[in-house]
């Protein structure tokens, strides 16, 4: 917006009028020096997180998921951090192989990944949490999981949690879609549950082994986390899987310990 000079401060021939002529930036840098109107940073804004959206194939989820009204008693818990790097244990047993408990709901924060205490139904219209654990499903907030915007990349077979330490312009994000347009189900590899955006932690052939996959996680409020699931049973049992295709028992399945770590 351009500056209008008050009536006193104009210049007729070359000079001022009247002895108390300052030039409009001579006086604005005078004021400035003595401390009058100074500019005051503004305060940070937190980045806004998406709003919630209706999640589609609703009542579908509930009979293709389990999804249940009891809230899961499974512990989150730090087990060390590295330089900002996380490794989060999660109780994902959900009461047993039948599952009468609902998902275990997470959502990362600095100090590491929180447990959020919701059941899974009423996680359908929580934008709350992150991330969900049951067994060998993990599932994010977004799509037909549910009313947030988490999506997820995966990163090229072969990387290493080491070597992402930026966010690729070339991956793809995507949120969650395990069912069609008409709701019908995209079964999960070897036929078990529902085609997750996570599903690929872990292969299966008389065990879950792990593959290594690294994944990164665009949150609803723009921050990325890189991630990669450890074990799915106790670290002996899936070191033994791991190597040889057996799992000793007891197992200690759907214990997960998940690595992961803010990007910047």
């Amino acid at each position: 917006m351009k500056t209008r000079p008050f009536p006193e401060t104009r210049v007729k021939h070359g000079m001022p009028r009247g002895p108390w002529h300052i030039a409009p930036l001579t006086l604005a840098l005078w004021l400035g020096a003595c401390g009058v109107n100074e500019p005051v940073d503004p305060p940070p804004v937190e980045a806004p997180r998406c709003e919630a959206s209706p999640v589609r194939c609703a009542e579908r989820s509930i009979d293709q998921l389990n999804l249940l009204t009891t809230v899961s008693t499974g512990e989150i818990r730090e087990e060390g951090t590295v330089a900002g790097e996380f490794q989060t244990y999660v109780d994902a047993r959900a009461g047993g192989a039948s599952a009468t408990q609902s998902y275990t709901y997470g959502r990362f924060t600095p100090q590491g990944l929180s447990r959020v205490a919701v059941d899974d139904q009423a996680a359908l219209a929580s934008t709350d949490w992150d991330i969900a654990l049951r067994r060998y499903t993990i599932r994010v907030n977004s799509g037909v999981s549910g009313p947030s915007c988490v999506a997820v990349a995966r990163t090229p077979a072969g990387t290493s949690f080491e070597s992402v330490t930026a966010v690729d312009a070339a991956w793809g994000f995507s949120t969650e879609d395990y069912f069609t347009e008409s709701c019908e189900a995209i079964p999960g590899q070897y036929g078990l549950g529902l085609a997750t955006r996570l599903e690929d932690f872990w292969g299966y052939e008389a065990c879950l082994s792990m593959t290594g996959a690294v994944f990164v996680l665009r949150l609803a409020d723009g921050r990325h986390v890189k991630l990669q699931v450890m074990h799915y049973y106790d670290p002996e049992p899936q070191r033994v899987c791991d190597e040889t295709g057996e799992v000793p028992q007891p197992s200690g399945a759907a214990q997960l310990r998940i690595r992961w770590a803010f990007l910047p």
